[in-house]
């Protein structure tokens, strides 16, 4: 599987573990502005290759 982000591993500590936890335990995500457009951006073009595929 191919991933289209780089990915990097870095322990995690302070408020963003507690955010995690909260996350984990309500069965949520943590995620940013950033995260959401680029999101956002991948689904419009999957969709738009898909539909340009038929």
């Amino acid at each position: 599987m191919k991933y289209p982000l780089q990915t990097q591993y870095k322990p995690v500590s302070g408020i963003a573990a507690k955010k995690l936890l909260e996350a984990i335990d309500s069965g949520g995500a943590v995620v940013n502005a950033q995260m959401l457009a680029l999101a956002k951006h991948l689904a419009t073009r999957r969709c738009r290759k898909a539909l340009k595929n038929g």
